[in-house]
């Protein structure tokens, strides 16, 4: 088994999730703004709690995104500084495929979700996967869609898929007609964690999925022109 530590700054929440081979700790706190004070200390918590030197750790998984452009950049610069300074390599890990993996855990008479996460502007990133037998598979890819759209590409794909759990915060933004809502499963506290990241970056160390740490790749599915606008109408 694998010794490693696995990263979620990708929302309001900051998580870190130490695995050591069939043991596991993890911290997580809900403090918006403030993941870039609390990785360290979580990390190095997390490594004397285990008795376990960073020098022990066979890969640093992370969150790759989508989600907080900066949240994700503070993640990142933790991670791949670790993986430079101890020369080992990474494991990257869908935010969304992280939710998928909590619904699996939380809901597990449900075939298929839809995660959602609030990607602002009026934008939805959003992706679905099949969680049966054991297995988070997408079957629609993580994409940025507008929320009018989505709102009617959701309202087929549960007609169609009734076992579908609609995961996450943001879909409190969609309004369903009520008959059909009275057959989902809504779950708003479905978000990204490090504990997840942690079973599903472990399933692709296994497989042989990891990277060198320059050749680490955020996904922002949003491209930095329309980040510099958002910000400069946030100030």
């Amino acid at each position: 088994m694998a010794t490693f530590i696995a990263l979620d700054t990708s929302s309001t929440a900051c998580s870190v999730a130490l695995v050591h081979g069939e043991s596991r700790i993890s911290k997580l706190s809900d403090s918006p703004r403030e993941h870039a004070g609390l990785l360290l200390p979580f990390v190095d918590e997390l490594l004397s709690q285990a008795g376990v030197s960073a020098s022990d750790l066979d890969f640093v998984a992370c969150c790759q995104g989508p989600g907080s452009f900066t949240g994700l950049r503070i993640g990142l610069g933790m991670a791949q500084g670790l993986a430079f300074a101890l020369n080992k390599p990474m494991v990257g890990v869908s935010s969304l495929a992280a939710m998928a993996r909590t619904v699996q855990l939380s809901h597990p008479d449900a075939l298929s979700t839809a995660c959602l996460l609030d990607a602002r502007m009026n934008e939805i990133y959003w992706a679905v996967y099949e969680i049966g037998n054991g297995i988070v598979s997408a079957s629609v890819e993580p994409n940025l869609i507008g929320k009018n759209e989505l709102n009617a590409t959701l309202l087929s794909l549960v007609q169609d898929a009734p076992q579908t759990v609609i995961a996450g915060e943001a879909a409190r933004l969609f309004n369903f007609p009520s008959d059909i809502s009275q057959q989902l499963l809504f779950d708003f506290n479905i978000a990204p964690n490090a504990d997840a990241i942690a079973d599903l970056a472990l399933e692709k160390w296994l497989q042989g999925e990891a990277c060198a740490a320059k050749d680490f790749q955020l996904t922002y599915l949003r491209n930095s022109v329309s980040w510099n606008k958002r910000q400069r109408i946030r100030s």
